[in-house]
């Protein structure tokens, strides 16, 4: 038995992307045309040679293989391998992973508009529903744990599989059981599904001294405009300067990062270049308008801001516009380009490379280990002498393994018992079931010696060590989380996110550098560097 035809095409199609595609996200960088027909022709003699490789080693594995009906997942595994050979970060995504990318890209989808997670075994919901979502209208809310869909438990299934259930068809029911603390019986609720937008900025306030703060969670095609929104919300002339905290984002659409990089950026100045296998590929993306917004700007990153979250602290760096402070970044200078394959599944293919404003490539070396320490590991690489670029002003810059900041500012470690708390969720249930009743606003909560007696109760009958002794030890970080959850289920993300500001050495030091930062724009202002 040879590969059907569909698998032979598509082993083809990725023996000639490997060699001659480029782009972003299906976008097309134009080459010479001479390359692509050289391209191809090598591409057709090599895909040939090895699909008749595969074939041969196919019909063994289905003739003699024990494990009886293997040809699709050896089909799919081959894919697999055959791309991790290239870099971490190409990928084949079967129609439902492919369907969901495409979803993200976007940023609607057509569902309930809750977020869930797996909490002990749990379908829990763990952020308020979506403003104007079908999910808020039927008054679901943070704590509520779903134990049935359309009539069957879901205990046991894979959160995909729960997610794939409750998304459908714009205008179609769905049933859900409902168990919430407190309330002896569980609800049935029947809710219609509708179109949701899926926003990538969580937060957006004001804080002392006018200094506005922006939590942008990752790129998708709504970002930028999200992202003018809030700043026009707020009120360019009322901001004494801007937070624009990029900690945790993994990245996502490349055009969106030039566009958030382009609202802050002088006309013509560079944000980045890509370049791929072939002559001709290189292309630089530039700021298109002058910017309006010229108040200070502190970028802050941490080990999991990644990609697009790195184009854009790379191009603010590298003009001067602002300081960059925390962690050193993920380190992924690689762009992929998204195809459409048969049957609904997807390829993402790295096709090129990118360079920040400088000229820095800040993708971290693969080559040595491991996906899984790739993408897990702790390891920062350090800057070498071959490393150090240079800012319009003469900064030193650096790259080979992310975004080095300005400002090394570190996140508090986890001392052990507030890794225990954390780590069972300790904070949450006890959220979940504590009424809040008589709040009228975020700061009438107080975290009393009564609360903190029932939160030690709370994580006695859950079977979690804690002592009274240990609980005093850290009253103050108890209390901020306490604090934290509470207001997050009565008030919102984005009053629970005030919590916790006062507490962030991260952020206090972006507010204690916001003179300097201003200081430095000013003095790039003033050169003509692009």
């Amino acid at each position: 038995m040879t590969l059907k035809p569909s698998t032979a095409i598509l082993v083809v199609i990725l023996l000639a992307l490997v060699v001659g595609s480029v782009g972003f996200l299906g976008s097309r960088v134009p080459v010479e045309a001479g390359e692509i027909a050289r391209a191809g022709a090598t591409a057709q003699e090599t895909g040939q040679a090895s699909v008749d490789r595969l074939n041969a080693v196919l019909d063994a594995l289905i003739q003699n293989a024990a494990s009886g009906q293997v040809r699709d997942a050896a089909v799919e595994g081959g894919i697999a391998g055959m791309l991790r050979t290239l870099d971490p970060h190409s990928r084949f995504f079967p129609p439902d992973e492919f369907r969901e990318l495409r979803e993200q890209q976007s940023g609607t989808y057509s569902g309930l508009g809750i977020t869930v997670s797996n909490r002990f075994g749990r379908i829990t919901i763990v952020a308020p529903p979506f403003p104007g979502a079908p999910a808020e209208k039927a008054g679901l809310r943070v704590g509520d744990v779903i134990s049935h869909v359309n009539g069957d438990p879901i205990e046991g299934l894979e959160m995909t599989d729960v997610v794939s259930l409750l998304k459908g068809p714009r205008g179609t029911p769905v049933d859900i059981r409902v168990v919430r603390p407190g309330i002896p019986e569980p609800l049935d609720i029947r809710i219609v599904r509708d179109e949701i937008s899926s926003f990538t900025i969580s937060n957006a306030f004001l804080i002392e001294d006018d200094i506005a703060y922006v939590k942008i969670d990752n790129f998708s095609g709504t970002t930028s405009d999200e992202l003018r929104d809030a700043l026009d919300r707020l009120g360019p002339d009322r901001i004494s300067g801007l937070i624009l905290d990029l900690r945790g984002n993994p990245g996502g659409l490349m055009q969106e990062a030039i566009e958030v990089s382009e609202i802050f950026l002088e006309d013509g100045q560079r944000i980045l270049e890509t370049r791929g296998r072939y002559p001709g590929t290189e292309h630089s993306y530039r700021a298109d308008g002058r910017t309006t917004h010229e108040y200070p700007l502190v970028v802050v990153i941490n080990r999991q801001s990644a990609s697009a979250s790195e184009i854009v602290s790379g191009a603010i760096q590298d003009h001067d516009r602002g300081l960059v402070i925390g962690e050193t970044s993920f380190g992924k200078g690689l762009v992929q380009s998204v195809f459409a394959l048969d049957e609904g599944a997807g390829l993402a293919l790295t096709t090129q490379k990118w360079y920040t404003p400088s000229g820095r490539l800040i993708q971290r070396d693969y080559s040595e280990i491991s996906e899984f320490d790739y993408y897990n590991g702790d390891v920062v690489i350090e800057p070498s002498a071959d490393d150090i670029y240079y800012s319009d002003l003469g900064r030193v810059v650096y790259g080979g393994g992310g975004i080095t900041p300005d400002e090394i500012v570190r996140a508090p470690e986890l001392n052990d018992v507030e890794s225990r708390l954390t780590g069972n969720f300790a904070f949450f249930t006890f959220a979940a079931q504590y009424s809040a009743g008589g709040l009228d606003a975020p700061e009438d909560l107080v975290i009393s010696d009564t609360i903190l007696g029932e939160f030690l109760a709370h994580t006695t009958d859950r079977g979690i060590d804690l002592t009274a002794s240990e609980l005093e030890r850290n009253r103050d970080f108890v209390a901020a989380r306490l604090r934290y959850e509470i207001v997050y289920n009565r008030f919102g993300v984005s009053e629970a996110a005030r919590v916790l500001i006062d507490d962030d050495p991260q952020i206090q030091r972006a507010i204690d550098l916001m003179p300097e930062s201003g200081a430095l724009a000013r003095r790039a202002r003033q050169t003509d560097v692009n």
